[in-house]
């Protein structure tokens, strides 16, 4: 019996050492799972760190390249632009040098030309004024010759144009005047000849009640033939018998309304 017990006081001695073996070695491997965790969230972080540094650096290359791009571009269009006005310059530069040039030249062609006129002219009244002093009637006639202008050269006819002789126009006969004035009695006379003529109009059948018949007139206004007339008869009778409204329609539509809620 002793050694039981004491077999099962050396069990339960190292059950207990095992159980307080493993209560120690719990926090160690807690402790070792924490910071593999917190070394593998260090390392996760520093590849983040990494790699949002290497997108900040991509991104600040690729504008530095958008900024050399459009910086080319404005330089280019510049460039264009002063070309441009360099030429259009020189243009007009060019324009405004032959426009100098040619008003030159005009005006030294009239200044050589005009005192060759005015030599011209001057030889001209020398001559006259001696023609003048020496014979008097010369002046004269040259004076005539200007002042009488030439005639004009008659237009000859064209040959072979048969030239038309003139028709034979035959005088309106002359109107005869009508009386200006008519008398009272012939005005009465006028106006009870236009009444009968109209009485006579009314008289007579309409054309539209005629259409399809023979000729066969009616001796006064009425229908085209008997079953028109029973037909119109018909309608009218049918009109005439309607039921009554009964003083309004609002009135008979309240009633129908109240049948409608007294059904109800």
């Amino acid at each position: 019996m002793a050694t039981k017990k004491a077999v099962k006081k050396a069990a339960k001695k190292a059950t207990k050492k095992t159980a307080k073996k493993a209560v120690r070695k719990a926090p160690a491997k807690r402790t070792a799972k924490k910071a593999a965790k917190k070394v593998a969230v260090k390392r996760t972080s520093k590849k983040a760190a990494v790699k949002r540094t290497a997108k900040k650096a991509a991104v600040k290359r690729t504008a530095k390249k958008a900024a050399v791009k459009r910086t080319a571009k404005k330089a280019a269009v510049k460039r264009t632009a002063k070309k441009a006005a360099k030429t259009s310059a020189r243009k007009a530069v060019k324009k405004t040098a032959a426009r100098k040039s040619a008003n030159k030249a005009t005006k030294k062609t009239v200044a050589r030309k005009a005192p060759a006129k005015a030599a011209k002219r001057a030889a001209a009244k020398k001559v006259v004024r001696k023609s003048a002093a020496g014979n008097p009637a010369a002046t004269q006639r040259a004076t005539t010759k200007k002042a009488t202008p030439r005639k004009a050269p008659a237009q000859r006819a064209p040959r072979n144009v048969v030239i038309p002789e003139p028709k034979h126009i035959t005088p309106e006969p002359e109107r005869t005047a009508e009386p200006a004035h008519i008398t009272p009695e012939q005005a009465l006379a006028n106006t009870h000849a236009l009444l009968e003529a109209k009485q006579a109009h009314d008289r007579e059948t309409p054309p539209w009640q005629n259409i399809g018949e023979g000729g066969s007139h009616v001796p006064e206004a009425g229908f085209q033939s008997e079953e028109a007339r029973l037909k119109a008869n018909e309608l009218h009778q049918g009109e005439t018998h309607q039921s009554a409204i009964q003083g309004s329609i609002g009135t008979t539509d309240r009633h129908n309304q109240g049948k409608r809620d007294s059904r109800g």
